[in-house]
């Protein structure tokens, strides 16, 4: 029960999509109708600028790490295990709000912000992974696969089950929500990565 409590807390702060909060102020629209319709980062700042895509950034990982922080003030019996249940609760909020016909954004902030709380060092290390994966590959949707199935591997080797359990329904999530993007990579649908294009034409310079 007290991890189904935790899910529940975290679903109540993932449910609130910062992206449709910006893009109301800032675009006077919904997230929804902006670029390819995703309330997430990417989106928003492609089309309404860096500042805009840092408030959402800010905004899902305070969202985050309020849902961690009243889990384990209300289940401190939980220890550390109420992060992981929290942050995938804020992550299924995120992804699937109920206000919204269960059609939220891909989570991407919420997870990561998880990872690195559940352990900070495979955390980071899957985040260097994950940057690494948009230079080389050019695609947020393949560094984010890329980078959870990483993480995924090294909770599997940690040996702790229910770290390992999030963080295996974390990939699986990940893979859905980017399955369309992944897909539109071979038609050339997909936004490539401005990171990795800068990063390129550089070295072309050089």
């Amino acid at each position: 029960m007290e991890r189904i409590g935790c899910i529940l807390i975290g679903y109540a702060f993932g449910s609130f999509l910062t992206a449709e909060l910006v893009a109301r102020v800032l675009g006077h629209e919904s997230a929804f109708s902006i670029g390819d319709g995703n309330p997430g980062m990417a989106n928003i700042g492609r089309h309404l600028g860096k500042p805009a895509a840092l408030a959402v950034l800010a905004g899902d990982i305070m969202k985050t790490v309020a849902a961690v922080l009243i889990s384990r003030a209300v289940f401190p019996q939980l220890e550390s295990l109420s992060t992981a249940w929290a942050g995938l609760g804020a992550t299924l909020g995120h992804v699937f709000p109920f206000w919204h016909r269960f059609k939220g954004g891909k989570g991407v902030t919420t997870i990561a912000s998880t990872i690195i709380l559940m352990n900070p060092f495979w955390g980071i290390i899957a985040g260097v992974v994950g940057v690494s994966a948009i230079v080389v590959s050019g695609y947020l949707s393949v560094a984010a696969v890329v980078s959870m199935g990483f993480y995924a591997v090294a909770m599997l080797a940690t040996g702790h089950p229910e770290f390992a359990f999030v963080s295996v329904v974390f990939q699986i999530l990940t893979v859905y929500c980017h399955w369309s993007k992944i897909k539109g990579i071979k038609d050339g649908t997909t936004h490539r990565a401005g990171l990795s294009i800068r990063f390129w034409e550089m070295v072309r310079r050089k």
